[in-house]
């Protein structure tokens, strides 16, 4: 039951209080009362109680304002009642259960109140109440404070609370709408609410919401100390980490000096007594525009000095790791783990630099907003250093460099030998496709074979179907469904099946025995006579002549430089630019980006290179070369070509041709046959034997196969045959209708 005590000590004006049975219908509600919310169950359980025994204790009233009486008169006289004599101040629910229970009277407590009284009463009143929110008390408190003009510390004296308390619960109304509404209903808790409350921003408040009122595993809301964690993870900053200086308040002169930042949780320990320092910011936004502001005030004077800034995708590249500040080809000069000491490079040859007029490279740290990492080409570092007196130094950083680019080559001739691997085995496996489209053999029926190779299939990726669904030309399809679709719909499924053993045989597994490590590709390849060695031998003169290619254009390159032997001036190159000088020059806050074309190189140079990469190809393995040879495959399809090429530069941005068999079987044709050549006679070609396509007989819709050869795959009688076609693009073989007079048996052309 309610506690009148708070309410008998009130200053008294006049007679002081009366206490009688009041018509409850002559009582009109408050405008100030506080508590909005009553559970209509609890209410109706109150109204039974009054019904079977009668208020218990009285309610308290005051004489209608004079400032109520017109406004009540009117109201009286809408809804044809007696108006109201009395105005409401504590006791809401028992007057709204009297009316409910259908009592003609309740005793009440009548006194002269002001407004400021009768306010205070009922903001003690509600906040004695067992059932209160704590939003409800904080718009309590916050009405207390305005109607008395006090402040949090006088309130909390006055209400008997503590200074944190009374400040946990007045910062509840900070919070946006949807999460007062999510406190309100149950949502969130007390605590939850007053973490979210703690971020000064609607939107940031909205995330952190969206995380508190989440699910665990096990259906239950998240804990207290998880959002606390979530909240302090992602909108609290520590300032200790801040690039700027915190006591800068010119920085962004809208938010001033961190240090008397009401944000700042040392500003307010007691609201913020869950954190371990004083010098953390609540407010991410703000501190990101002043990490901004810090960036641009530091490149502006980077542009003044004449420093060079790299940022955007070139340093990103420099610095692709967000776990680590590392730049690719550079010192960092304030990071001790770049230093040959346990002191930052900075310290040792921070005055060399100065007497040389050196100014360091400014790099954008893509991960770390305002972050710009001054670093140094290790020549440069080399040369400070002795110039600095620390020769011992000097050595040990070129012994890390040459160390650094030892490491570097071994990992390239690594990735080469890996890039051969994968290469030969998957030519190998090309080859071997096109000899499968290109043949005559037995196989089991269609539907054992065409299960079998969908079994296959089914366990592929969709990354793994992709290149096979490329190999047979299928187009843009979804890559597994494509690929079980032309395996359903295929006419040599067996063919298919063969391909696919090859493919889950394919990869290059150097952690295998050689015998063992493509046994299902080399066996497919052995039946179709495909000999792997050749291949192999191919492959590797394919990739020397690409690489010959583009040494060969390096070099001169290099031979037409005229760099200077000075690591620390400018290089003036039209060959590789070091690191530094591919840098972006910012000025006047713009990007200049210089870019080098690729050099030009003649269709001589490239034939000379590409005869060199054969010969050291026939010196290293003599075997090979002489197996290529006898085989009649010694010639290297595409690069050579490509060699007698009008346009020289293709060589130079040649990938490795790929080995198929069709560039062997089948030469390409330029000369169309004699208009006068006589059709096929009546004795019929036998299936499987070789034949050409005679230009000048075909109608439009074929004149695309004329000049081909092909093979006889089925006679077809009086309307000619169906010829196995194999496909320009390395697919697998179309078949193709042609009339009898269309077709010319091979050897008797």
């Amino acid at each position: 039951m309610t506690n009148q005590n708070h309410t008998a000590d009130l200053p008294m004006p006049g007679a002081g209080p009366l206490m009688q049975s009041v018509p409850v219908l002559s009582i009109a509600r408050s405008l100030t009362n506080q508590r909005k919310h009553f559970d209509p169950a609890k209410l109706q359980e109150l109204a039974d109680s009054i019904k079977a025994t009668g208020v218990l204790q009285p309610i308290l009233i005051r004489p209608l304002p004079v400032d109520r009486i017109k406004d009540e008169m009117a109201w009286a006289r809408a809804e044809k009642r007696e108006p109201a004599q009395y105005e409401l101040v504590c006791g809401e629910r028992r007057w709204r259960a009297s009316q409910l229970a259908e009592v003609p009277e309740i005793p009440a407590v009548i006194r002269p109140l002001s407004d400021a009284q009768a306010l205070k009463a009922q903001v003690i009143e509600n906040l004695q109440r067992a059932d209160i929110t704590e939003l409800e008390e904080a718009e309590g408190y916050e009405k207390l404070m305005e109607s008395q003009s006090i402040n949090a510390d006088q309130l909390g004296a006055e209400v008997g609370k503590s200074r944190s308390y009374i400040y946990g619960r007045l910062k509840l109304l900070d919070l946006c709408e949807k999460a007062r509404e999510a406190l309100r209903t149950g949502d969130i808790d007390y605590s939850k609410g007053l973490l979210i409350a703690r971020i000064p921003d609607e939107s940031l408040q909205l995330k952190a919401l969206a995380y508190c009122v989440q699910k665990n595993y096990a259906g239950d809301p998240i804990g207290y100390r998880a959002c606390a964690e979530h909240v302090q993870q992602n909108y609290m900053l520590k300032l200790s980490s801040a690039l700027f200086k915190i006591t800068d308040a010119e920085l962004l002169p809208r938010a001033g000096s961190c240090k008397e930042c009401p944000k700042r949780t040392g500003a307010q320990a007691d609201l913020y007594h869950d954190v371990a320092s004083a010098d953390v910011c609540t407010d991410p936004k703000c501190y990101h525009d002043k990490e901004e502001a810090h960036a641009i005030a530091i490149k502006r004077a980077a542009v003044e000095r004449g420093q060079t800034i790299i940022e955007g995708r070139e340093a990103k590249a420099l610095m692709p790791n967000s776990w680590s500040s590392e730049v690719k080809g550079y010192l960092r000069l304030d990071d001790r783990n770049d230093s040959p000491t346990d002191k930052p490079l900075r310290k040792l040859i921070g005055k060399a630099m100065e007497r040389r007029g050196i100014q360091p490279t400014l790099v954008a740290n893509p991960h770390k907003d305002g972050q710009l990492v001054a670093v140094l080409t290790s020549d440069q570092v080399e040369t400070l250093l002795k110039d600095a007196d620390n020769e011992e130094v000097a050595a040990k950083v070129k012994a890390d460099a040459e160390r650094d680019a030892e490491a570097k080559v071994r990992q390239e001739e690594a990735a080469a030998k890996t890039k051969y691997e994968e290469q030969w085995r998957w030519d190998l496996l090309t080859s071997t496709w096109q000899q499968i489209c290109n043949g005559t053999h037995e196989t089991p029926s269609d539907a054992v074979l065409r299960l079998i190779a969908s079994n296959y299939a089914k366990g592929y990726s969709q990354d793994r179907a992709k290149k096979l669904c490329k190999l047979l030309d299928l187009g843009k399809v979804a890559p597994q469904a494509g690929l079980l679709q032309y395996i359903a719909e295929t006419d040599a499924p067996g063919d298919v099946l063969q391909l696919l053993i090859m493919y889950g045989d394919v990869e290059y597994r150097y952690w295998m025995c050689e015998d063992k490590a493509n046994e299902g590709l080399l066996l497919v390849a052995q039946d179709f006579g495909v000999d792997a060695k050749t291949v192999k031998a191919k492959t590797r003169a394919n990739q020397r002549a690409v690489e010959a290619t583009k040494k060969q254009a390096e070099a001169k390159k290099a031979a037409q430089s005229t760099q200077s032997t000075d690591p620390l001036k400018p290089q003036k190159s039209s060959s590789t630019p070091t690191p530094a000088a591919q840098a972006q020059k910012v000025r006047g806050g713009k990007k200049k980006i210089q870019v080098d074309e690729k050099p030009k190189l003649s269709a001589e140079a490239a034939q000379a290179a590409i005869a060199e990469a054969m010969q050291a190809a026939e010196a290293q393995s003599p075997a090979d070369a002489a197996e290529a040879r006898d085989a009649g495959q010694g010639d290297i399809p595409g690069a050579a070509a490509a060699a007698q090429d009008d346009d020289a530069q293709a060589v130079a941005d040649a990938q490795p041709a790929t080995l198929t068999a069709s560039e062997e079987a089948v030469p390409a044709s330029s000369t169309e046959p004699p208009a006068d050549m006589p059709a096929a006679g009546g004795e019929r070609i036998p299936v499987g034997s070789q034949v050409t396509i005679i230009r000048v007989a075909l109608e439009p819709s074929l004149a695309k196969w004329g000049g081909r050869t092909g093979n006889i795959y089925r006679d077809l009688g009086e309307k000619g045959y169906e010829v196995a076609m194999p496909n320009p693009k390395s697919g697998p073989k179309k078949f193709v209708k042609f009339a009898t007079n269309q077709v010319q048996k091979e050897a008797d052309v």
